[in-house]
């Protein structure tokens, strides 16, 4: 985490004058439960003590001015909010989009300045967009509405963001990781919201990101493959709109019978939905007993589905730098620990469980490959984005 007095000075820097109100919104990291959630299934998430610190500054003329240590400031008004195609993919559009749905929503929205400064590395795969989005949520709700926004209805503003105004077409996990904070299993069965149900992680393992270097730019149509390919199945097969809507047992039946107009690719991922929505119910109970034997048998098992059936553990023709590259060298150092790559794939990094009696060797050895700067110890939080005080 920024200490505080480092966004304070950046505040200072950028608009000349002190900022009085400090806020911290978290990184996310999956723990189990791998494109699960747009197709109604389960996953199991944290936050991280790495994410965005700002210092801010209300103001009374509708204006919001945002800068970020390392990006380009930006500056629009309360009555901009239109969608912009010329803004997708910036973080301006994740701003407007995130104050678009909340005055959509009825909550009053207002000017402010902010001075971002993030610990999160670029394209490690800690979803610093949804940190950046239920950050902007998080600081207008305190400042206009006295805080009393949701955390389920700050998830949906915030994907409403990445989604329609980012041009990002992601599932509910990241905001809903991030604005419930702790560590949580998500429930997106209902088909509307997330249910969530908080857990504890007492394992005796310390957990260790690696990332990998390899960048998240210009992936969106692989991600995209994998959603589209599982509704593609639901849809011709099991006669439904999404996985959640219909059982394994149903599935099973289904994908025995000759079906030509369904590639087999899409019914491996199929099967990885159904598979890994036992596994998360396997990591939930496994955290609940402190059951490390099981926790780290059902994080090694996501991890194969993930490289054999879903096939987003590396872009593909790029095993260097990639995120299974990543798993294969964690796997030779990480004695009876495990390693899964987290998050939507293809690039990012790595989530590690190490025992004590390894985690110097493991990071010692990871960090000369990929140099100690991203091979790191991380701690879970018990909170989501808010206000320093």
């Amino acid at each position: 985490m920024i200490e505080i007095k480092e966004s304070k000075k950046a505040f200072k820097e950028a608009f000349k004058t002190g900022a009085n109100r400090f806020f911290f919104s978290p990184g996310r990291v999956e723990i189990i439960g791998n494109h699960t959630d747009h197709n109604l299934g389960q996953a199991i998430a944290a936050c991280l003590d790495r994410g965005i610190t700002a210092a801010v500054k209300k103001n009374n003329d509708d204006c919001i001015q945002i800068t970020s240590v390392g990006y380009r400031p930006f500056t629009f008004y309360t009555d901009e909010l239109e969608y912009d195609e010329s803004e997708k993919g910036s973080t301006l559009a994740l701003a407007k989009g995130v104050l678009r749905a909340m005055k959509d929503r009825g909550f009053k929205i207002g000017g402010f300045q902010a001075a971002l400064m993030s610990d999160i590395q670029p394209g490690s795969g800690l979803s610093s967009s949804a940190s950046i989005e239920c950050l902007i949520a998080k600081i207008e709700d305190d400042l206009y509405n006295g805080g009393k926004m949701e955390p389920g209805v700050m998830a949906e503003i915030c994907r409403y963001a990445e989604n329609t105004y980012f041009g990002k077409p992601c599932g509910l996990l990241d905001q809903s990781a991030i604005a419930f904070g702790g560590i949580n299993l998500l429930d997106f069965s209902s088909g509307s919201g997330v249910k969530c149900t908080p857990l504890k992680y007492e394992m005796q393992l310390r957990c260790v990101l690696v990332n990998t270097g390899s960048s998240h730019q210009g992936l969106d149509h692989l991600y995209a493959a994998i959603p589209q390919a599982m509704r593609h199945v639901a849809t011709n097969l099991l006669g439904v709109n999404y996985l959640g809507q219909a059982t394994a047992e149903q599935f099973m039946r289904s994908v025995s019978v000759p079906n030509l107009s369904v590639a087999e690719g899409a019914k491996l991922m199929a099967q990885h939905f159904y598979d890994e929505c036992e596994r998360v119910k396997a990591v939930q109970k496994a955290l609940e007993i402190n059951d490390t034997f099981t926790f780290l048998q059902k994080i090694r098992e996501s991890q194969v589905s993930m490289a054999g059936f879903l096939h987003n553990t590396m872009i593909p023709g790029q095993y260097t730098h990639s995120p299974q590259q990543a798993v294969d060298l964690a796997d030779k150092f990480a004695g009876k620990g495990a390693a899964r790559m987290s998050g939507g794939g293809f690039a990012g990094s790595v989530l590690c469980y190490v025992y004590n009696s390894d985690i110097e060797k493991f990071i010692r050895a990871l960090g000369s490959y990929y140099g100690i700067e991203n091979v790191y110890e991380i701690k879970f939080l018990d909170h989501g984005p808010k206000e320093i005080k």
